[in-house]
């Protein structure tokens, strides 16, 4: 997600439905260290949180220029404290700003208020977002807002405590109608994602566009990893990886598998299996020892 390319397509298919209103060109990088002393003027002890990736983006938006902070924290398991953890680092990037602004006018004459607060009245805040990129294939079953953590959901009590929710992207969410709204191969490592628990459907997705899925290694490394899955990696003259081609043989892989496991079964010792599996599959046995040996 540091990649520009996919830290764009993830904010614009999460803010602007796949508009393409943020470009990788406008992005810069930001150290993505929160840190701010957020306990008043005389506060001695900095806070400090990292994030995953934090870049700015400076661009137009319905006639306008737009100047935000955007971060993207990747979760490969659900987090059930996710609110909180994000609200942090927003908070801490506000603090931050407020630290900025006042800095910025020292040695100005200012009004009690002013100089009280280090902000001036005029001065505004840069909008932070903070997305959450979800590579589970399960969906999310932790809270999505502060609000769901309490045990409390009285409504005259929740009406005064101010809510954080937290921006999620999710495979197991995201409609068939949706994901050609990505515009990198973000998009196809979350299909494959969402459709990794059925494999029948995957391998229909796969086969209806062979060519559509044939990705950079860092994707396919990435789709194999987010899954547990134990594809090979197979390049086509482009020295992209071919997904279509990595599945097939996956599926000829487990049916060796399955051979050798029903030959044991009929009292067939593991060496004989698998020199049977060689003949009937016509692969060598060093070939057909590996396969097993990996799935094991």
């Amino acid at each position: 997600m540091k990649d520009p390319r996919h830290f764009a397509d993830a904010i614009n298919f999460f803010l602007f439905d796949g508009d393409q209103v943020v470009s990788a060109s406008n992005l810069r990088e930001l150290d993505p260290t929160e840190i701010a002393l957020i306990y008043g003027n005389n506060a001695k002890e900095p806070i400090q949180k990292v994030r995953d990736v934090a870049k700015s983006w400076t661009g137009m938006y319905d006639g306008h220029t737009i100047y935000m902070i955007l971060g993207i924290e990747n979760q490969s398991k659900v987090h059930y404290a996710m609110a909180v953890k994000n609200m942090v680092y927003d908070s801490l990037n506000y603090a931050k700003q407020v630290m900025e602004a006042k800095k910025s006018r020292e040695g100005e004459t200012m009004t009690g208020e002013e100089f009280l607060s280090g902000f001036s009245k005029d001065d505004k805040l840069i909008p932070v977002i903070t997305l959450v990129v979800y590579f589970g294939a399960e969906e999310w079953d932790g809270p999505v807002s502060l609000h769901k953590m309490f045990e409390t959901q009285d409504k005259r009590i929740l009406k005064y405590v101010p809510n954080y929710e937290i921006n999620l992207i999710q495979p197991a969410k995201i409609s068939d109608e949706e994901f050609p709204q990505f515009r990198t191969e973000l998009g196809r490592v979350l299909e494959y994602i969402k459709y990794s628990r059925d494999k029948k459907a995957l391998r229909k997705r796969v086969h209806q566009e062979a060519d559509f899925w044939k990705v950079h290694t860092q994707s396919f490394d990435l789709l194999n990893a987010a899954t547990n899955s134990k594809l090979k990696l197979y390049l086509d003259e482009g020295g992209k990886a071919d997904v279509c081609m990595a599945i097939d043989e996956y599926g000829k892989d487990m049916k060796i598998v399955g051979y050798i496991e029903r030959q044991q079964e009929e009292g067939i010792s593991l060496e004989d299996a698998i020199k049977n599996a060689a003949i009937k599959y016509g692969k060598t046995e060093k070939y057909v020892k590996e396969v097993y040996e990996e799935a094991a």
